[in-house]
């Protein structure tokens, strides 16, 4: 059912469509056919659930969704399920013909997306109106720049890591069907920055935002896994046992398992 409100990308009253935050298409691809997935809250004692866990809410008019949907999410989307021009080395995979501000800004439009939303699940995303607007003048512009010698990914650095297990005891088909929303840890203060985080497709995507005074650092600051503007980008393998965040979730929904289905 539309709904006539502020569209939150054009800004003009129009019916909004049920946006979804996380892209559909990747819901598609964990449920393979099935209809709902289990829902594992983070917490000691709420009980799995069986769950839609397709968050969507009224945020886009039609012509904003298929805006989103044609410039970023097209190309995003299939971006890692395609086997052209890709080579598979043991510590990383290698992309060719990278198109890096398309996907780059793909990647905003979901966190921009989970800022705004009022959903439950996206709380812990609050980017504030004065970056919230930035992103949106980004995505609107299909553009990382925002002055002569400033861009986006220069206070805003994304990362992607292809997820393993090269002991074998966590299958490759089950950490790709693993989606875990939206984390955040942040530091002790503002120049050590906010890292938000999801996982899907076996790929984890990492947001670090940080302010810094010293105008050199600012331009020249590389995080580990940082997307990178050529052709050819290779994405690092890493070791499930040593990301806390996914290694202590998979144990989490182990435990939540074995506990209410003894």
């Amino acid at each position: 059912m539309e709904n006539e409100s502020v569209c939150k990308l054009c800004e003009k009253t129009k019916f909004l469509q049920k946006s979804h935050i996380i892209p559909r298409s990747y819901f598609k691809s964990l449920k393979s056919g099935n209809g709902q997935l289990v829902s594992i809250i983070c917490d000691e004692d709420s009980k799995p659930k069986i769950s839609n866990i397709d968050p969507k809410e009224s945020l886009l008019c039609r012509e904003c969704e298929q805006f989103i949907s044609l410039n970023y999410e097209r190309y995003g989307t299939r971006l890692f399920k395609s086997g052209n021009g890709v080579k598979k080395a043991k510590s990383y995979i290698e992309f060719s013909g990278f198109k890096y501000t398309e996907y780059y800004l793909f990647l905003i439009t979901i966190l921009w997306r989970a800022s705004i939303s009022s959903l439950d699940d996206f709380s812990n995303v609050r980017l504030g109106e004065r970056i919230e607007s930035l992103l949106l003048t980004c995505i609107k512009n299909k553009s990382i720049k925002m002055n002569a010698s400033l861009k986006l990914d220069h206070f805003i650095r994304i990362s992607v890591l292809r997820v393993v297990d090269s002991s074998g005891q966590v299958d490759d088909d089950l950490i790709k069907k693993m989606m875990i929303n939206f984390g955040c840890e942040r530091g002790h203060n503002a120049r050590d920055g906010i890292m938000y985080y999801f996982m899907v497709d076996g790929f984890l995507i990492g947001y670090y935002l940080n302010v810094e005074e010293d105008i050199h650092r600012v331009r020249t600051l590389q995080i580990y896994g940082q997307l990178k503007n050529r052709p050819q980008i290779k994405i690092p393998k890493a070791e499930i046992t040593e990301l806390k965040q996914i290694n202590d979730a998979l144990n989490l929904a182990i435990m939540k398992s074995k506990k209410y289905h003894a």
